[in-house]
């Protein structure tokens, strides 16, 4: 049996299932970058909301970048399942209604901001990643060099970026309207008003006193683990609900969203679904930038070199989890400032178990996409924290010689990064010419001079002498 509206009210014995009349809910949001972690996040905050009858609001779904999701998701009338697995094994699924439709951006541009300028719409929410919205963090500007810009400055009206689709839709929108940002990257909603706002001052300056005004951009935090769907995982589905599901979204139990309070007058009270809305906000996100996703990177490149492919069983090998909860996290967390009632060391021991979960089925290779963008956001500014007070830095700089040696050896088809060819040219000629490797992780010249032998030291044993050889580096 497919999953559908026809079927899944005859799964209620089976399954936990929409309660809400999906036929009632209201297109009221956006959402730009539809794929796993949305579906495992915000689509179960909402549907969450739903089941309690809070709201009736209702997701039009965007995708810019072309994908395969169209014809699944419209066989299966927008329905997925969302099941998410605890560290000792326990299950807990769910069938998610609240999408109510999807658009091919990349074909239908003209679509894209009809949905975001309509009076119906009172939310946009974005998870397109920090790549996704063409900033300069280095110059602390949208990156006008980026293809997707250069295209949407000459061809305003039929844009292929996050940041031109809006611009555009704005230009013709009437009512106020809050846009948050859900993706990993610090500042997100700040990042996101500075490149929206520059994109229109060049392109349509008339937008300028509507953008400043009426329009929100609320600085959020998110996370919840949600690996890659496996045909493992549709076939879980199929034996043990006795359905068919091939949109299917496995996760951890964890979750967590913190938000700010402004902007979000109207909507609906997403509290009660378990958000945090908080003025702290930004100490929440470097937490969780600097010691989940910052972990994430400094263990998938030793890892993968060591042989292993999947998340859980790497963090079974002791040298591994070691160099992670014991120097990593520790180095990193003198970075990190407190909030208060809140146990940081709990909260490294808890990211530990997350990571060990072996109900989730992450891979290493997930989590090396992107290095050069991930480590500038969540090692870079601990590098220089401990380099300004004089801290111990021996893991973080272990971390990137693990990153370099991962660059010289792998195959470079399974290099995902913006900056590919950057990189490796940078880890070819490292010897001769550090500062090429740390200005791609945002580091001065004079900075980078002070990691230069340090990094170097990390390399020589390394090389001679293996991945475990590295561990001894740290001091």
């Amino acid at each position: 049996m497919q999953l559908s509206n026809a079927t899944y009210k005859k799964l209620a014995n089976k399954i936990h299932i929409p309660l809400y009349d999906r036929s009632q809910l209201k297109p009221a949001i956006v959402h730009i970058g539809l794929g796993h972690f949305h579906r495992s996040h915000f689509c179960y905050y909402l549907h969450t909301l739903l089941q309690q009858g809070i709201t009736n609001w209702g997701i039009e779904e965007v995708d810019l970048i072309a994908t395969t999701t169209k014809e699944r998701a419209e066989k299966q009338d927008y329905l997925f399942t969302l099941c998410s697995k605890d560290p000792q094994g326990s299950e807990e699924a769910c069938i998610i209604g609240c999408i109510l439709g999807y658009t091919e951006g990349w074909k239908y541009p003209e679509r894209v901001s009809e949905l975001i300028a309509r009076e119906e719409t009172k939310l946009v929410t974005l998870t397109i990643t920090e790549k996704g919205y063409c900033y300069d963090a280095e110059n602390h500007s949208l990156d006008w060099k980026h293809p997707a810009i250069v295209h949407d400055l000459a061809h305003p009206t039929t844009p292929q970026s996050a940041v031109g689709h809006l611009a555009l839709a704005l230009r013709i929108r009437k009512d106020p309207l809050t846009i948050a940002s859900c993706d990993n990257m610090p500042s997100n909603g700040a990042v996101l008003r500075i490149c929206l706002y520059q994109y229109c001052q060049r392109v349509f300056p008339e937008v300028l006193p509507f953008l400043e005004q009426s329009v929100s951009f609320p600085l959020s935090m998110v996370d919840r683990i949600t690996p890659n769907t496996t045909k493992a995982d549709t076939a879980h589905i199929a034996d043990t609900y006795g359905y068919e599901d091939t949109w299917s979204v496995v996760s951890e139990d964890f979750l967590q969203w913190v938000i700010e309070p402004k902007g979000l007058e109207g909507l609906p009270d997403f509290s009660k679904a378990g958000v945090i809305i908080t003025d702290q906000v930004e100490s929440y996100e470097v937490m969780k930038i600097r010691l989940l996703n910052g972990s994430h990177s400094a263990l998938a490149y030793p890892a993968y070199l060591l042989g292993y492919s999947q998340v859980a069983e790497a963090m079974c090998d002791e040298h591994l989890r070691k160099f992670i909860r014991e120097w990593y996290m520790d180095e990193v967390g003198k970075s990190v400032p407190s909030i208060e009632g809140f146990d940081q060391e709990a909260y490294k021991d808890q990211l530990i178990a997350r990571f060990q979960n072996p109900s989730i089925k992450d891979t290493l290779l997930r989590l090396a996409q992107d290095g050069s963008k991930k480590f500038t956001n969540a090692l870079t500014p601990a590098l220089l924290f401990a380099l300004r007070n004089q801290l111990p830095l021996g893991s973080m700089v272990l971390a990137l010689s693990f990153w370099i040696c991962f660059l010289e050896t792998v195959d470079p088809s399974l290099i995902d990064d913006g900056q590919k060819h950057e990189l490796l040219v940078a880890a070819r000629v490292i010897e001769s010419d550090t500062k090429r490797f740390f200005s791609l992780i945002g580091l001065s010249a004079e900075q980078g001079s002070m990691l230069r032998n340090p990094l170097l030291a990390c390399l020589e044993y390394i090389h001679h002498d293996g991945v475990l050889a590295g561990f001894s580096t740290r001091t």
